[in-house]
């Protein structure tokens, strides 16, 4: 499955680490000190930031909030469920506000069709007969 692929990276990133310390007014920043006060760790702020937004993405392109924690949940043993579900919620709070509550963007619908170009032009209209 290509979402689970994707969010393999959250195995690497989300950890027991210290906390960092955020920026006051950087959405990054709203993103771990929500983390820190929920008590979800990780090894690296920047790592922890870029997994939320690629889970906004992810949302972004039509996957549902529920595919998106589980995912979460299959690439990291370690993250329950409910931790899985803080962290997604936290991100969309603090990085993707148009997915609170789970509301998934429908995938940009497709190009409409081209009308077909005839391969030679057209040819004049013969003369009238006098």
């Amino acid at each position: 499955m290509r979402l689970r692929g994707v969010l393999a990276t959250f195995a690497v990133v989300l950890g027991v680490a210290t906390p960092a310390q955020a920026d006051p007014g950087d959405p990054g920043g709203d993103f771990l000190t929500a983390l820190n006060n929920a008590g979800i760790t990780y090894k690296s702020g920047p790592d922890a930031v870029g997994i939320g937004r690629r889970a906004c993405e992810l949302m972004d392109q039509g996957h549902s909030q529920t595919d998106v924690i589980k995912a979460m949940t299959d690439q990291n043993p370690g993250f329950t469920a409910g931790g899985a579900t803080q962290f997604v919620e936290i991100a969309e709070n603090t990085l993707c506000p148009q997915h609170i509550g789970g509301a998934v963007s429908p995938p940009p619908p497709p190009p409409p069709p081209q009308p077909e170009v005839p391969f030679f032009p057209a040819l004049p209209a013969p003369p009238a007969a006098l």
